[in-house]
């Protein structure tokens, strides 16, 4: 089938095939006719979101679509096809001013036309759920991981952490990933600006590396290390790594010895927390050296998950609130998530309290529910991130942040409000068109997208973007409002 064909199936499809439409067999693609002018009347719908179909109409438009050019709201908006009289396009996100023009060229690249309606769009936000990237060869199913362009192959199938960089070079926006799963085990950097992922560090002690976490000055990443050892006050092995900005995060040393370690919180005030397997505890770091590594003989207890559980091994997750007010404790094996405030004049945490969910409710995809704290149900709570949310600035008690994670179990992503209220925001859509939660589907947060087996999220406060890993369909997704 060829491109002249195509677009004519395009225009049947799109305008309906009218007799001012040539036969597809003979359509040739022409440019606007120099000799008369160029004219426009109107444009429609005149309201819309992103990927709105939208119609401008006038005469000797030409019907060579990469000779026309269309921006609404200063962003460029695709072009999919002209007859002549009538050019299809589709809005683009966030053209929030709504200002609607049109650039036409000749055969030669020549600008014939530069108009601009009077009328706006009222351009319409909306959440979204998209595709950042995914390189996945539709015959094999095979995606590699691969460094280099966005645009020219670069894969990032899997992944199992991942955080913002608040202090990255020349503004570019970047985010950092760790994997231990799918191969080609290591830590990532995806350049948002540049549209590049780059590996900073793949070696042998990458498979063991499920989190990671920057320091209060976003200088020094620690890498935990699920070393084995799961005897407290055992200081043979590291537990923790470190890897510096001054050398591109590209070598690992040791920071600290002790049991086996799944997480890392770093407050603000310089407090190190991490978990450990043996019933799955929270320790306080034993920093009693003036730099690393340390030894860490003390292993002080804040809490553990036997306090609510008959388990004594576990591997659990902990997330500091962004000013320091608590920690969140979560765990692949339950289906609860715990909190404990931290004192920031003892530099202690306080005892475990549940703050959602229920721990036996995991794995089951098919018992989840929204509502308030313990009424709450998840599948499995895998990572997430604090999102400040503008909202909240008259809250009596200052918190400004909903906590949002990934279920890997339930395909859905959830929002935790500082009261504890908590509601899915993207996923497990359209359950009653085929029976399943997962799936590979763009769209409206709540009535089309789908996930698979996602795995971690990050949140952008600039571009009120959250940023997530599909596993399951070895791609970077987003949600934001367009």
């Amino acid at each position: 089938m060829n491109r002249c064909f195509i677009a004519a199936l395009t225009l049947c499809t799109m305008f309906g095939c009218k007799e001012d439409f040539k036969d597809p067999t003979i359509w040739d693609l022409r440019p606007c006719d120099p000799s008369r002018p160029i004219e426009f009347t109107d444009f429609t719908p005149k309201e819309g979101g992103v990927r709105t179909r939208m119609y401008i109409m006038g005469s000797n438009f030409g019907t060579d679509e990469s000779k026309i050019h269309v921006t609404i709201g200063g962003k460029k908006a695709p072009v999919i096809a002209s007859n002549g009289n009538k050019i299809h396009c589709m809005l683009p996100s966030r053209a929030y001013s709504g200002i609607v023009n049109v650039v036409i060229k000749d055969k030669d690249e020549n600008v014939v036309t530069d108009y601009t309606f009077e009328e706006k769009v009222n351009y319409q936000s909306r959440k979204i759920v998209g595709t950042l990237l995914r390189n996945v060869d539709p015959n094999t199913g095979a995606a590699p991981f691969q460094d280099g362009s966005f645009d020219d192959g670069a894969g990032l199938p899997y992944s199992d952490w991942m955080m913002f960089d608040p202090k990255s070079e020349n503004g570019d926006k970047v985010i950092f990933t760790s994997n231990y799963e799918g191969g080609s085990e290591g830590l990532r950097a995806v350049n948002l600006t540049k549209r590049t992922i780059t590996t900073l560090y793949s070696g042998s002690r990458s498979p063991f590396m499920q989190t990671f976490e920057l320091s209060a000055d976003a200088d020094t990443i620690l890498i935990p290390d699920d070393n084995w050892n799961h005897t407290f006050g055992n200081v043979e092995k590291p537990n923790i790594w470190y890897a510096l900005r001054s050398e591109n995060f590209s070598k690992l040393r040791p920071y600290c010895y002790g049991p086996s370690a799944y997480s890392v919180a770093y407050m603000p005030d310089g407090t190190v927390f991490y978990t450990v397997w043996s019933n799955g505890s929270v320790i306080k770091m034993d920093r009693n050296a003036q730099a690393p590594p340390y030894m860490d003989r003390r292993n002080q207890v804040m809490c553990s998950m036997n306090q609510v559980s008959i388990d004594k091994e576990q591997q659990i997750k902990i997330k500091a609130h962004p000013e320091g007010r608590y920690v969140l404790i979560f765990s692949r094996n339950t289906g609860a998530i715990y909190k404990c405030d931290y004192d920031a004049e003892t530099r202690m945490l306080s005892g475990l309290q549940l703050y959602a969910g229920d721990y036996y409710s995991l794995n089951n995809a098919n018992n989840l529910q929204e509502g308030p704290g313990a009424q709450a149900r998840f599948g499995r709570p895998w990572g997430g991130d604090f999102a400040k949310n503008a909202g909240y600035v008259n809250r009596p008690d200052g918190d400004m942040y909903d906590f949002c994670f990934v279920d890997q179990v339930g395909h859905c992503m959830w929002r935790i409000t500082p009261d504890r209220i908590c509601s899915i925001i993207a996923g497990r859509s359209n359950y009653t068109a085929d029976g399943k939660y997962t799936g590979y589907i763009d769209g409206d947060p709540l009535h089309e997208a789908r996930f698979n087996w996602p795995r971690a999220c990050t949140y952008d406060a600039d571009e009120e973007t959250f940023y997530l890993v599909d596993n399951g369909n070895h791609c970077i997704r987003y949600l934001r409002t367009e």
